[in-house]
């Protein structure tokens, strides 16, 4: 019976051992569903748009002009064969770039049949933001007619860009004189 509580003793010493040495299970971590975003600065204010609104991203292009157009159209660019028509976004906000144009970048939007480029003063790369820090307000400023709500991002709220209510609009379509 002695050699039995020894090893029982034993055992118990060993197991007592491992368990203070041993590491716990990682913390478990909830689970939160993001939404893939791209981010871009216009006017000195930062935005982010659903990267499935956004075909492709490109340095400024060369353009030919295009006559009687309202002075926000830069001109058509041919981009891989394709006629891109170049709009630059601040200026039909009635604002002007804040940024010179070798650092600008244009947004390629391919949605419901209209293929354009918006001119944007800089693109923040792809940000991955919760759903649940997302708030459905009404926007402000400029671009408030083309915005749906806004994430908060580092304490800040960021406007989330509705590229299919910018298209929708009759003045962004009518671009003749």
């Amino acid at each position: 019976m002695a050699k039995v509580e020894k090893l029982f003793t034993a055992i118990s010493r060993v197991a007592t051992r491992f368990s203070e040495s041993a590491y716990g299970l990682p913390a478990q971590k909830q689970i939160v569903a993001t939404r893939k975003l791209l981010g871009f600065r216009l006017l000195d204010q930062d935005y982010v748009v659903p990267l499935n609104e956004v075909s492709e991203i490109l340095e400024l292009p060369e353009c030919t002009k295009l006559p009687r157009v309202k002075p926000w159209v830069v001109g058509l660019a041919n981009v891989r064969g394709r006629l891109l028509p170049i709009i630059c976004l601040a200026t039909f906000l009635d604002g002007s770039p804040a940024v010179a144009a070798r650092e600008r970048r244009v947004l390629v939007l391919d949605m419901n049949h209209i293929y354009v480029g918006i001119i944007v003063d800089a693109v923040l790369g792809i940000k991955s933001l919760a759903v649940d820090v997302y708030q459905a307000s009404s926007g402000e400023g400029a671009m408030a007619a083309f915005t749906d709500g806004s994430f908060t991002s580092g304490g800040l709220p960021v406007p989330l860009f509705c590229a299919g209510k910018l298209i929708e609009n009759d003045q962004f379509m009518n671009v003749a004189i």
